[in-house]
């Protein structure tokens, strides 16, 4: 899902807004205490465009966790999601549940 997020970002830099408006309205709903991953995000997002789009589209163990919480919601539309979510049950289903490649 990330891979795409990082395809229409990198084709509309604009739409990285779309995660700082996120991470502006995170931070009103966690004034007192923020969680960890909060402010990872916000190093992160304060980084250039090519370091974060490496980022949210590695397979690291750090990567994978980070994206439990991303801040990029709302980059993908219904129908991006949609194609992503039937894609991965196809996927999943013809190798019997599993992810292999």
């Amino acid at each position: 899902m990330h891979a795409l997020v990082a395809e229409k970002i990198s084709a509309d830099p604009g739409l990285l807004e779309v995660a700082r408006q996120n991470l502006r309205r995170w931070r009103t709903r966690w004034q007192q205490q923020p969680p960890t991953w909060f402010e990872e995000w916000q190093q992160i997002m304060a980084g250039e465009w090519p370091t974060i789009a490496a980022l949210i589209t590695e397979q690291s163990e750090n990567a994978v966790r980070l994206r439990q919480s991303s801040p990029f919601a709302g980059v993908l539309n219904a129908e991006e999601r949609k194609r992503i979510y039937e894609a991965f049950r196809t996927r999943t289903r013809d190798t019997g549940g599993r992810l292999d490649r």
